[in-house]
């Protein structure tokens, strides 16, 4: 039982990290270790929601999902500035004005 709601919160927070058009729900707390986090780390968290979310849309298998969500958080954490990164930092999405460079970085990456 945990684990489904540990992956359900997972997937909830996918969908903040692709930049998708939904909230983040109201219960929403942010992990406080993003705060300490090299760059690796933050861009690994993205990976990996990604990757999930991907695999829930689709039947593309885990390497393919890695590959592609890798490609989308190297470009969307090149294209934003250091405020957006500290955003994200602070609240475990992207803030606004990242969106769009998400939403850039997610095309040009081909993920669903």
């Amino acid at each position: 039982m945990i684990a489904l709601s540990v992956r359900a919160g997972l997937v909830a927070g996918a969908f903040a990290f692709l930049a998708g058009c939904q909230g983040v729900p109201a219960d929403y707390k942010p992990d406080p270790k993003l705060k300490t986090a090299s760059p690796a780390a933050l861009k690994g968290r993205v990976v990996s929601a990604c990757v999930i979310t991907q695999k829930g849309k689709s039947s593309v298998s885990t390497a393919e999902a890695s590959k592609a969500c890798g490609c989308y958080a190297d470009r969307t954490f090149k294209a934003m500035d250091k405020a957006e990164i500290d955003f994200y930092r602070a609240n475990g999405y992207f803030a606004d004005s990242a969106r769009p460079k998400a939403e850039a970085s997610q095309a040009a990456c081909k993920l669903a």
